[in-house]
């Protein structure tokens, strides 16, 4: 976004925007202001339902919403909703609460709705990547140290027993 010029504002509780292009607002405001709000919080029990009828009616008329990231992030009802009344002018997904994390059919088939497979971690180059990462991981944890960008390291009790401490 930046690239293309675009303002752009991040809503983040647990991390701050070190670009100083880039404004930390709250969601709410975020919501508001953006053409394009696109969807890109950690899956858990607190951000269950994140973008539900409150936050798509919060958001500008005429928003685009855009969802590569999970599926339970999102009221799919509440979605179609705003899509059917017109408050958001579409949206991108290619993620959605089926087992298979694929968007519903009846959104998918929407008109006001762009939605993919979400294949991103299966491409040959994202296969590569990821089993390269995980050498990286475990070589790192032989040698007792803790991988590079551990999330959540504090949490990670077990490590304990191979003689890593965090």
């Amino acid at each position: 976004a930046l690239a293309l010029n675009m303002r752009v504002l991040v809503s983040d509780p647990h991390a701050r925007a070190e670009d100083a292009r880039i404004a930390q607002v709250e969601l709410p405001d975020l919501l508001a202001a953006s053409d394009f709000v696109v969807c890109l919080a950690v899956a858990n029990e607190t951000t269950e339902n994140l973008m539900d009828a409150a936050a798509f009616g919060r958001m500008k008329p005429g928003a685009f919403f855009l969802n590569p990231s999970r599926g339970n992030l999102v009221d799919e009802a509440a979605l179609r909703a705003a899509l059917d009344s017109g408050h958001l002018a579409g949206a991108a997904l290619d993620v959605g609460r089926a087992p298979d994390q694929m968007p519903a059919p009846e959104l998918a088939a929407h008109p006001r709705v762009v939605a993919t497979p979400h294949i991103g971690g299966l491409t040959p180059q994202a296969t590569l990547h990821q089993a390269m990462d995980t050498v990286r991981q475990v070589e790192a944890l032989a040698a007792g140290r803790l991988p590079d960008h551990a999330v959540n390291a504090e949490a990670a009790h077990r490590l304990a027993r191979i003689g890593i401490r965090v």
